[in-house]
């Protein structure tokens, strides 16, 4: 089956933009066959140290005019948007991307390199992320260059169950303005996640839901959202992180928030702006605080307290106690990824016992 799809993809490619080529000559063919092995795979580690440098000229010379980008979201771009999100780190900033289970083929002029990636992000201020992902590349070769014509990135789903949420022991503080639930609750939820993160966006819109049924709109526990935009990947959340931090100025945090989970994903500045304008939000005052440094700079301060504890991906969870009423919560489970309800539902009555007695 593998053969199959590969042959297709190959043939599709090399139909688009180049047409049939000669075969090889049979007494050329093992050390042609090695040659352009090796320069099909080096094309795509020449693609990932542009990204790393941001090097634009790079992708301009190597990216066919046709060439198409999907994400592992399934949204679609083109060449001049996947160009346009080639950028060089900020000052102090890196990005370093390794590949492992390198494979290559090529037919004729037409070449697909696929391999698991790391993209690692070291920021100035010490924090980091890092995003894993396999990614499927489709080459075509013309004039002696290999030019990438589709992109295609995946992640691996979480472990599936059975899990169960590791110990911890640290404490974190609360802002009150992202509370949800019994604001007295001795058992607090607290979550970290990614507005452009696939396993954020389906966890809120399946698992999240039996837990606000059952626990935080019955007051069972207290719950709370923490923002942990993975920039390395995802070029939109921190932005949306800002937008719902700008809504909870004025308000409207939560309201933000949900809107920013649903189907489809819409979270370019464009869209940002029209769901402020539709929540009818001071629009002054929303541009101000968005554009405002400070709410940027406490957003990566939190991001970093929370790198510290071992948040190092989204989503993430940490279940904890605390006196009623205190901005302090101790947090003793840490569930790493968006588990099914029953994770969570073992976790939450385990601690919940605890402090019934």
């Amino acid at each position: 089956m593998r053969t199959v799809i590969l042959w297709f993809v190959l043939t599709a490619a090399s139909s688009l933009t180049l047409g049939q080529t000669p075969p090889e000559r049979s007494g050329d063919a093992v050390q042609n066959k090695t040659s352009n092995l090796e320069e099909l795979k080096k094309a795509d580690r020449d693609l990932d140290a542009a990204s790393e440098k941001g090097d634009t000229a790079v992708y301009e010379r190597m990216l066919a005019q046709e060439m198409v980008s999907v994400s592992a979201e399934g949204v679609v771009s083109k060449r001049a948007e996947v160009i346009g999100n080639v950028k060089p780190p900020k000052k102090g900033s890196t990005l370093t991307i390794t590949a492992s289970d390198i494979q290559a083929i090529v037919v004729g002029d037409s070449g697909v390199v696929t391999s698991n990636k790391t993209a690692t992000w070291m920021f100035a201020n010490g924090s980091s992320s890092k995003d894993e992902y396999r990614e499927t590349n489709t080459y075509a070769r013309k004039d002696g260059q290999w030019l990438l014509v589709v992109s295609n990135t995946s992640h691996a789903p979480p472990p599936p169950p059975p899990y169960s949420a590791k110990d911890v022991n640290f404490e974190l503080t609360v802002d009150e303005k992202k509370f949800r639930g019994n604001q007295n609750a001795s058992v607090v939820l607290i979550e970290f996640a990614d507005y452009e993160c696939p396993y954020c966006r389906e966890f809120a819109n399946n698992t999240m839901k039996q837990i606000e049924r059952d626990y935080i709109d019955s007051g069972r526990i207290g719950f709370v959202f923490n923002d942990f935009p993975i920039e390395s990947n995802h070029p939109h959340a921190f932005g949306a992180a800002l937008a719902v931090q700008c809504a909870g100025e004025q308000g409207h945090l939560w309201e933000m928030n949900h809107k920013l989970f649903t189907e489809p994903a819409a979270l370019t500045p464009a869209d940002l702006f029209k769901d402020a304008e539709a929540m009818q939000l001071d629009m002054s005052k929303f541009r101000s605080c968005i554009d405002d440094e400070k709410v940027a700079a406490r957003l990566r301060t939190r991001m970093h307290e929370a790198s510290e504890l071992g948040i190092d991906g989204t989503p993430m969870f940490v279940v904890g106690i605390r006196r009623p009423g205190s901005k302090t919560v101790r947090g003793l489970r840490m569930i790493e990824g968006g588990y099914p309800y029953e994770v969570f539902k073992a976790t939450l009555e385990m601690l919940i016992a605890t402090q019934s007695k």
